[in-house]
């Protein structure tokens, strides 16, 4: 589900793109509690541990068939993990990191490892579905949230160690503040020490080395926490009972507030777009848009951005109780310049067609426009001072990875994805997808079929 900003008319609207679809809420982890038996490797092996480490041997067998059919040109399949059977209505799946040798993924109540071959290296098993997870951990190490005792969905934390399979403590979630209540909804963002908890009707901030509640700095008075964002720091936004709102960004070792940004009269903070340089959409309660702000290292406003007429369409997932601030994909920035990619239009008879616009995060204006007739393109990160791109599949054509320069132009294929697994590819619309040292991943963060098209991870190099 994408985000639509439409900037002349001022108006926040739901807007499909093909992703998850809108059958359960987020943090649902009933679905995730199917119990069909995950896939294994040629030998039947899980590898499956509580909190310790697990080896198991051998490839993905025939999941290496895309590799066979590859053309000139086109970057080879890495491995391609087959999606595990679904229930009726899907299962949301959020978790996954790539580190040295292996990437790491949440599966409903597991969290694997896969080497560079998709090989399984290790599997920690959770008594619960994962419901919640940040996509930046501390060191190696990621909080998540699994479901918990009775009808609470999301009510239990764990620390992952993400290089060694371990699961280092485990414990029940801050309690809700109503008696009887659950953390519906649990947003989930880390950065250095400390992790910010946020779900419908209450928020906390945890310690990652023990995962006890950590006494934040105060927010004003007849305020409430309404989610948080992390990576290189810990954002927190918050409204309040006189229709005031602001957004602070809290020391992550002591938790104490660090600057306060106070937000215009009749808006508060809706997304959270980059954490470091900070950069936010404003909002009013009728979801009308206030517009995307970045602000300084110091919390004071460093400009508005200069949106003009034009609608934009990042990725901003599914979110009914707004609390996952930082959810938003399909934009990035560098120190000085954000890159945001506008909604599809027409394009002369070529298709459907977006462009990726930079703005001057010093000025708020725009310097740059880049597109690919007929295709959709996703910031996805920074390179130095090239962005890079994610060029989406069509209906005969496989995506691609593309670079775009500091003075934009049209983008540069950094990679070719195979047509032998575009119809993968298509199916893993709501996704992550980094692309790292050279190699790109896309996994899923849902489940909802199995198939011979469907994947949950995909690996792909030159």
């Amino acid at each position: 589900m994408g985000a639509l900003l439409a900037a002349g008319a001022g108006v926040w609207a739901a807007a499909g793109d093909g992703g998850e679809p809108p059958t359960a809420a987020p943090g649902d982890a009933r679905a995730g509690t199917h119990t069909d038996p995950l896939p294994t490797g040629p030998t039947g092996r899980t590898g499956t541990t509580t909190g310790g480490t697990g080896t198991t041997s051998g490839r993905r067998g025939g999941e290496r068939a895309p590799g066979d059919a590859r053309r000139p040109g086109e970057a080879e399949v890495l491995f391609r993990e087959p999606a595990p059977g679904a229930p009726e209505n899907g299962a949301d799946i959020p978790g996954f990191w790539v580190r040295d040798g292996h990437v790491v993924k949440a599966v409903r109540d597991k969290v694997i490892a896969y080497g560079d071959h998709g090989e399984r290296k290790w599997t920690v098993t959770l008594r619960g579905a994962v419901c919640a997870a940040p996509e930046s951990p501390t060191g190696g190490k990621v909080v998540i949230a699994y479901g918990g005792p009775g009808k609470d969905e999301c009510g239990r934390l764990a620390l992952i160690d993400l290089d060694h399979g371990a699961k280092l403590w485990d414990r029940r979630a801050p309690a809700a503040r109503a008696p009887g209540a659950d953390h519906l909804g649990m947003g989930l963002a880390q950065s250095g020490d400390l992790a910010g908890l946020s779900w419908y009707g209450g928020s906390a901030v945890i310690a990652v080395g023990d995962g006890r509640r950590v006494p934040a700095g105060a927010l004003p008075r007849g305020c409430r926490v309404d989610g948080f964002a992390g990576g290189r720091s810990l954002l927190r936004a918050y409204s309040c009972d006189d229709d005031t709102a602001g957004l602070q960004r809290l020391d992550t070792a002591t938790g104490q507030v660090s600057w306060t940004y106070p937000v215009r009269e009749g808006y508060k903070v809706s997304n959270i777009y980059s954490t470091d340089p900070v950069v936010v959409s404003l909002a009013d309660d009728h979801h009308r848009s206030g517009g995307i702000v970045a602000l300084s290292d110091r919390g004071k406003r460093r400009s508005t951005l200069d949106l003009g007429e034009r609608s934009y369409q990042p990725e901003c997932g599914q979110d009914l109780f707004g609390t996952r601030m930082g959810g938003c994909r399909g934009a990035a920035a560098s120190p000085d310049t954000f890159y945001l990619p506008t909604e599809l239009s027409p394009d002369g008879g070529r298709g459907p067609t977006n462009e990726i616009h930079a703005f001057d995060l010093r000025t708020g204006q725009r310097k740059w426009a880049s597109k690919v007739p007929g295709r959709m393109l996703l910031p996805l990160s920074v390179r130095g001072e090239d962005l890079i791109a994610y060029e989406q599949p069509t209906e005969k054509a496989a995506g691609s990875v593309v670079g775009v320069g500091a003075d934009g132009g049209r983008p540069k294929t950094l990679l070719r994805l195979p047509k032998a697994t575009r119809a993968a590819e298509v199916g893993l619309a709501s996704a992550s997808r980094i692309y790292r040292k050279g190699v790109f991943y896309i996994a899923s963060d849902r489940l909802a079929g199995s198939g011979p098209d469907q994947a949950m991870i995909m690996a792909f190099r030159p």
